[in-house]
């Protein structure tokens, strides 16, 4: 992942606003686990993809698509890609032929009108998570 654009703020560390594309990349942690990468972020980020697939939803993030998540919004991987990271031989990995970019922002991105009435709003985009079992207990 690369930032290519920033704009700072005021306040030392924040950025108003950073643009951030997911390139061809190696994944080179020979011998070690590669977690799935579920997260809170305090910046939102919108993240769309140019083409090929993006790893943490190969089949449900298609090219010129986008996804919103606001600050503190927990997301990551779905099912599929949680279970070919945690079962993946730890050896070298190139990803190839694809191309995402990201916005990230630390203000709240509020979608318009009609980005909310539109018909190719995903209204199920949550399923991809719910059959996530849990592997921790207390």
């Amino acid at each position: 992942m690369f930032t290519v654009l920033t704009s700072p703020s005021g306040e030392p560390g924040v950025a108003n606003c950073d643009f951030v594309i997911f390139p061809d990349r190696w994944l080179v942690a020979e011998d070690t686990f590669r977690p799935p990468w579920y997260h809170r972020n305090c910046m939102s980020e919108y993240m769309g993809l140019i083409y090929g697939q993006y790893d943490a939803k190969e089949e449900g993030f298609v090219p010129g698509g986008g996804s919103l998540h606001n600050q503190m919004s927990a997301h990551g991987p779905d099912i599929d890609a949680f279970e070919k990271a945690s079962n993946a031989e730890l050896k070298p990995q190139k990803l190839s032929g694809t191309m995402a970019f990201m916005f990230e922002s630390r203000y709240i991105i509020r979608p318009t009108k009609f980005a909310m009435e539109t018909a190719s709003l995903q209204h199920n985009y949550s399923d991809v998570w719910q059959g996530l079992k849990k592997n921790f207990s207390a």
